[in-house]
């Protein structure tokens, strides 16, 4: 996987540390569309640029 592509993604322990959100709420977002994910076997991974927006927005 390209370093561009890795750098874009976040797992969601990554996502979780790095925005201080919980699990659940990542899921929530996910489910109500306001996320961007890949499925990656069992692991979720978000877009960057998704969590930044969602972020600032609240």
């Amino acid at each position: 996987m390209s370093q561009e592509k890795k750098s874009s993604w976040l797992s969601s322990k990554e996502a979780q540390k790095h925005f201080k959100i919980r699990g659940c709420d990542l899921m929530h977002y996910r489910t109500q569309g306001k996320l961007e994910f890949e499925k990656r076997g069992k692991a979720y991974f978000y877009s960057k640029k998704c969590l930044e927006k969602l972020h600032h927005s609240n």
